[in-house]
């Protein structure tokens, strides 16, 4: 008996590749990429806590707080607010890109054919491009 079979793998590895980029470039219309700039959002969340636990809490401690409170004029309270804010919100988006990057991952996984591998990837990337939407932007698809 000869069986015939197509190896799905190659097409399938580069959807998921095309899901990851559109999900990172969705993400890049909300925050600065790099690893270095996470760990500054990250640092900057930590310092924000750490005042609205401790108003009097050492200035070698929040330095970041520090400097951006005194550039926008405001005290280490709002300054610290407005981090927390912005922390909330981008975990609220952040889930939302990364559930839909995953469940197209997953639906490019199950596909069976070249022609659903390729719509579960469209599909995918529209979710994607809807969630940017979704909050006032629009992602050009560079």
């Amino acid at each position: 008996m000869l069986r015939l079979t197509k190896d799905l793998t190659p097409l399938r590895t580069a959807a998921e590749k095309e899901i990851d980029t559109v999900a990172e470039a969705v993400r890049g219309l909300f925050i600065t990429s790099g690893s270095g700039q996470s760990m500054v959002y990250t640092q900057k969340e930590k310092e924000a806590e750490l005042v609205t636990t401790d108003p009097n809490v050492s200035a070698a401690e929040i330095p970041h707080i520090i400097l951006e409170a005194q550039m926008n004029g405001i005290t280490l309270l709002d300054q610290a607010a407005i981090v927390l804010t912005m922390a909330h919100q981008w975990r609220e988006l952040s889930s939302r890109i990364e559930v839909a990057r995953l469940a197209g991952k997953a639906q490019v996984r199950e596909a069976q054919t070249p022609a659903a591998i390729q719509q579960s990837c469209t599909d995918a990337k529209e979710v994607l491009t809807g969630v940017a939407t979704g909050f006032g932007l629009a992602y050009n698809g560079q």
